[in-house]
């Protein structure tokens, strides 16, 4: 389905313009402090941020579009006028003295964009031309705009908790990396999961009615901007101009806060991460309506299929933990073989046994969660990644030993004898012959 593309005019053009640069800008400032991408080689860093300025700027080519649309010129023009803004914003890395180049080219797009004159018939052909007209044409029904990014506040925290199980061994990677290519590896991997939370924070937001506005967003911006420009000028100038800045008192702020930052070791900014996110669970979703504008029923919420498990893995509560006994069982001998070789051809043998016996505990435990209707959405990924993470992450610190995890592993699965087995369909016993 094709894009509307609605007109633009002169001052939205440069304040939009504008936002678009400001956002490349914030984010370029926020992955320098949050991933240290000033540690990368210079043309490492000049690529990087080519790369982030390029895709930020793809929101600008439906501005772009709007204004030559109202202007009423080809639409071809969209392609200079983007060349023109990725060189002035990206110029500076390539080339650092090239600076007032890449400022005179971005006046010089605000100035084109700014100037142009709207095309005189827009407006009057958009206009009927006799009050019969005017009756004769049907107002075009609005539709309502469907969110689609809804969390609730169970599926919020269960969200926190797989982001903090991922979050972890990525910790790990970066300390044990010493700035190798695990620690890069890691801070990649900081990026993906902060966007992932910054959209499920918005979708629980707009679940509980309370999306702010646009311009939050902008003031947002603005305020990362005000802080990146506060910090470096810290950096760069004197001790005692620094307070002659403008906005000495940030500045102020900022000098302390950032030292204070640095004394937190990454567990300790992931748990202030959870919490600080954990009051959002205590929003209430707002009552959703339905097309007709009639209250939605329980009945017709929709639910994410359930993909079927293969009949042999599914098992009652008792019996998946004679199973997990098993699997237990199995794996000691194991422990021992990998001890025992110590890197050697009997070490992977035991390596390999491992996986398989993982393979096998993934399959029954998708059986146990279907077995207990709990198996739809992403119920197994997360359960199995919660359980993977408790037993592993203690074993990486070295708190216990490969029967100690092992322990664990039984020990934190002993609740799902609680869930009690789901109750089968009588038409599932008719077609089954019962």
């Amino acid at each position: 389905m094709a894009l509307t593309v609605r007109p633009v005019g002169r001052i939205n053009f440069v304040l939009r313009t504008l936002a678009v640069t400001g956002m490349a800008f914030a984010l370029q400032f926020l992955g320098d402090e949050l991933l240290h991408l000033t540690l990368l080689s210079r043309p490492a860093y000049a690529l990087q941020r080519v790369a982030v300025f390029g895709v930020v700027g793809g929101l600008l080519l439906a501005v772009i579009d709007g204004r030559l649309l109202e202007a009423g010129a080809a639409r071809w023009y969209r392609y200079p006028a983007y060349i023109v803004w990725f060189l002035a914003t990206s110029l500076t890395a390539i080339w650092p003295p090239a600076w007032p180049i890449g400022l005179a080219l971005f006046v010089l797009l605000l100035l084109a964009g700014g100037t142009l004159p709207a095309r005189p018939g827009l407006l009057s052909d958009s206009l009927p031309s006799s009050p019969l007209e005017a009756l004769n044409e049907a107002p075009a029904p609005i539709k309502s705009r469907q969110p689609r990014l809804l969390v609730g506040p169970i599926g919020f925290l269960r969200g926190l908790l797989t982001v903090a199980c991922i979050w972890l061994p990525l910790i790990r990677l970066e300390e044990t990396s010493a700035n190798g290519t695990g620690a890069w590896i890691a801070r990649l991997g900081y990026f993906l999961l902060g966007v992932v939370c910054f959209v499920r924070v918005l979708g629980r937001l707009e679940d509980a009615g309370r999306l702010p506005r646009p311009r939050y967003g902008f003031l947002l911006i603005g305020l990362v901007l005000l802080v990146g420009v506060v910090h470096r000028s810290g950096r760069t100038a004197n001790p005692a101009d620094r307070y002659v800045f403008l906005f000495s008192v940030a500045a102020s702020v900022a000098s302390m806060v950032h030292p204070w930052l640095r004394l937190i070791t990454g567990y300790e900014a992931l748990a202030l991460f959870v919490l600080i996110q954990a009051p959002l669970a205590l929003l209430p979703s707002k009552p959703k309506l339905a097309s007709a504008g009639r209250p939605l029923e329980e009945g017709s919420k929709k639910r994410t299929p359930v993909p079927k498990t293969n009949e042999l893995a599914l098992c009652g509560p008792l019996e998946y933990m004679r199973i997990i006994t098993v699997i237990a069982c199995l794996g000691v001998p194991l422990i021992y073989m990998d001890h025992a070789f110590a890197g050697t051809v009997g070490s992977w043998i035991a390596r390999l046994g491992y996986f398989v016996l993982g393979f096998f505990w993934l399959a029954f435990a998708n059986g146990r969660l279907e077995d207990a209707g709990l198996a739809h959405s992403w119920n197994p990924p997360q359960y199995a990644l919660v359980i993977t993470v408790a037993c592993l992450m203690p074993l990486a610190f070295h708190w216990v030993n490969g029967y100690g995890a092992l322990a664990i592993f039984v020990l934190i699965q002993v609740p799902t004898v609680f869930l009690k087995s789901k109750a089968v369909p009588e038409e599932d016993l008719t077609e089954s012959g019962i």
